[in-house]
C-alpha cells in the first residue's frame, strides 16, 4: 500500500470494475492514487459480463490478464435468433489482430475479486472502503475531498478526481453537469444460475428475438450463465423476481433441479449522456459519464477505452511538466464516438424488438426491419473509436484515414509470430521508421523527445512488420501515441522535424 498522506495525484470515487481498472492503470503510470469507495471490502456491483479484444489487450499490457485468464471464457459464437431458432446473424469468436477473442465472457464477482485483491497489494494505490464521498471542491491546482466512514470525517487533496461512481453519480450532480436523454428505456430481468452440472448448455453469447419476451442467454463459464428477459408492460417487479417465476422463464433451457439462481436483478437498459465529461480537473468515466443498453456489450469496454485515452495525457502533465490544456482533449476526443456507441446500441435493441415483433405477427423481416436498420445495429462501420479525429491530440496536417488509427497488437510480431508490438512500445510515445530516425531530429527537438521518454524503433531484423505499418512506412515516420493511436506521418511535405514540432506544440 502506499504511504497514509493525504495528497495524491490522483482520486478515484468508486471501486467497481471501471474503477479499479483505472486504478491499476494509473499505477502503471507511476501516479499515486486514492480509491474512495462507500461500499465494503467483501462487496461487488458490476453487472457487465465481458470484455471485447482492445480490453483484454489493455489488461495484459498493466499485467492483469494472466491473472484474469483462469475466469474468462471464450464463447463458441455470438449469435442473433428467432423463437424458432432461424439464425439472423451468426459470427465465431475468433482471435482478432490484437492476438485476443473478439469477445470473452465472465461472472463479475470473480474478477472483482481478482483485480481488487492486486490493487491492495500495490504500493501506488491506497484503498479506502466504508467511506463515503460527502463533499468535493477544486481549483485549477488541485481537488479537496471530504469524506465520511462511521461519523468519522477525512480529508484528501488530489491534482485530479475521476468519477467511476456509476449511473447515479455523486461527482456529476454535484457538478450539475446535465445529462442528454436518449428516449430509450427498457426494464431487465437478469439472472445469474450456476449449474450443478457441467456442459449442460451451449457455450454462447446469444440474443433471441423472443416474440413474447425479448431475451438475452450468455455462458459466462463452463458452469455459470446469464438469462435476461426484458420486462413486459405493467409487470410488478416483485412478483417477477420470484423464485417460481423464475424457473419458469428458465425452464426452456433447464429444469429448476439443475441449477441454482446466485444473483437477481432488476435493472433499466437505457441511453444517455453527459453533456461533458470533464470540468475543470475532474474528469467522468464509464457509467459516471453515460449509459448505453448493453446488447451490444460495449458498456464496460466503452468505460476502459475512456482510461486508455485518459490517463497517459494525466501523466504527462503530473510526470512530465506538460502543458494541463492537453487533458482538454479527453472530452474532445471520447465524446463523438461515446455517442455512436450509445446510437448502435439502442439499434441493436430496437432491432431485437422489430425482429421479435415481425415474428409475431408473421411479417417478412424483409419488409419489416429496413436494411440501414441491421447495419446500424450490427456496426457495420466497425471504426466508431475512429471516426472525428481532427479533434484532439492528433496531426491536423493529415487526413483523417490515417490518423487515430489505432496500430494492432499484431502490426509487429516475433520470429515465432508472437504480437509484440504492445511490449516495444509500453505507455510511451513512438516512433517508427525504416532507418534510426534520430540523427534527422534538430537537436533541441531530439533532447525534448526524451525527456518525455519518446522510444525510437527502427530496427526489425528479428521481427515481421504487418501490412498496415508496412504501407506507412513507405511513406515516411509514424508517430504513435502511448494509446498506440497514430498521431501522424511524415512525408514528402511534411518532414519528421514538423511532425514532432506540431506534436511539442500540442503537449508542452
Amino acid at each position: 500500500m502506499a504511504s497514509k498522506i493525504n495528497q495524491y495525484d490522483v482520486a478515484i470515487v468508486g471501486f467497481g470494475l471501471i474503477g479499479q481498472i483505472c486504478a491499476k492503470v494509473c499505477s502503471q503510470y507511476n501516479l499515486k492514487t486514492l480509491v474512495i469507495e462507500s461500499r465494503s471490502d467483501t462487496e461487488f456491483s458490476s453487472n457487465a459480463v465481458s470484455f471485447d479484444d482492445e480490453s483484454l489487450r489493455l489488461l495484459e499490457c498493466i499485467g492483469l490478464y494472466d491473472a484474469l485468464k483462469a475466469y474468462l471464457n471464450k464463447p463458441d459464437f455470438t449469435d442473433i435468433i428467432l423463437t424458432n431458432g432461424k439464425v439472423i446473424q451468426r459470427n465465431p469468436v475468433l482471435n482478432t489482430d490484437n492476438d485476443f477473442p473478439s469477445i470473452c465472457t465472465f461472472f463479475p464477482p470473480e474478477i472483482e475479486k481478482t483485480i481488487r485483491e492486486i490493487c491492495k497489494a500495490d504500493e501506488n494505490i491506497d484503498l479506502l472502503f466504508d467511506n463515503e464521498l460527502i463533499n468535493f471542491n477544486f481549483n485549477e491546482n488541485k481537488v479537496g475531498l471530504d469524506t465520511k466512514s462511521n461519523n468519522k470525517l477525512k480529508y484528501f487533496e488530489a491534482h485530479y478526481l475521476i468519477a467511476c461512481d456509476g449511473a447515479n453519480s455523486f461527482v456529476r450532480n454535484k457538478l450539475d453537469i446535465e445529462s442528454v436523454d436518449q428516449r430509450y428505456s427498457k426494464n431487465w430481468l437478469l439472472i445469474d444460475i450456476l449449474l450443478k452440472h457441467k456442459d449442460s448448455l451451449e457455450n454462447v453469447f446469444r440474443q433471441i428475438c423472443d416474440d413474447k419476451r425479448p431475451t438475452s442467454y450468455i455462458s459466462l463459464s463452463n458452469r455459470r450463465h446469464r438469462f435476461e428477459f426484458q420486462l413486459l408492460a405493467g409487470e410488478q417487479h416483485q412478483k417477477i423476481i420470484q423464485k417460481n417465476n423464475i424457473q419458469n422463464l428458465i425452464s426452456k433451457w433447464i429444469e429448476p433441479n439443475q441449477y441454482e439462481i446466485e444473483n437477481i436483478s432488476i435493472q433499466n437498459f437505457r441511453g444517455s449522456f453527459a453533456k461533458t465529461f470533464q470540468k475543470n480537473n475532474i474528469f467522468l468515466i464509464g457509467d459516471s459519464a453515460y449509459q448505453m443498453p448493453p446488447y451490444a456489450s460495449q458498456g464496460l469496454n466503452t468505460g476502459i477505452r475512456d482510461i486508455l485515452n485518459l490517463i497517459w495525457k494525466i501523466n504527462l502533465v503530473v510526470n512530465f511538466n506538460c502543458n494541463k490544456k492537453l487533458l482538454l482533449s479527453y472530452d474532445l476526443e471520447r465524446a463523438q464516438p461515446i455517442k455512436q456507441t450509445i446510437k448502435s446500441s439502442i439499434a441493436l435493441g430496437q432491432l431485437i424488438d422489430s425482429l421479435s415483433m415481425a415474428f409475431q405477427k408473421n411479417i417478412p423481416l424483409e419488409e419489416a426491419i429496413a436494411p440501414e436498420a441491421r447495419d446500424q445495429a450490427f456496426g457495420r462501420n466497425k471504426n466508431i473509436e475512429e471516426r472525428n479525429p481532427k479533434k484532439g491530440i492528433f496531426s491536423h496536417s493529415h487526413s483523417e484515414m490515417t490518423i487515430n488509427r489505432r496500430l494492432s497488437n499484431r502490426e509487429i510480431t516475433d520470429k515465432q509470430g508472437i504480437a509484440c508490438l504492445d511490449k516495444m512500445v509500453g505507455n510511451c510515445f513512438a516512433i517508427f521508421s525504416k532507418k534510426d530516425v534520430r540523427n534527422k531530429l534538430n537537436e533541441n527537438i531530439y533532447e525534448k523527445l526524451i525527456k518525455l521518454n519518446f522510444k525510437f524503433i527502427f530496427d526489425y531484423s528479428n521481427l515481421n512488420i504487418g501490412p498496415e505499418l508496412s504501407e506507412y512506412l513507405e511513406t515516411g515516420e509514424v508517430i504513435i501515441r502511448p494509446d498506440k493511436k497514430i498521431y501522424g506521418l511524415s512525408s514528402t511535405g511534411l518532414d519528421i522535424n514538423k511532425l514532432v514540432s506540431e506534436l511539442l506544440m500540442q503537449i508542452e
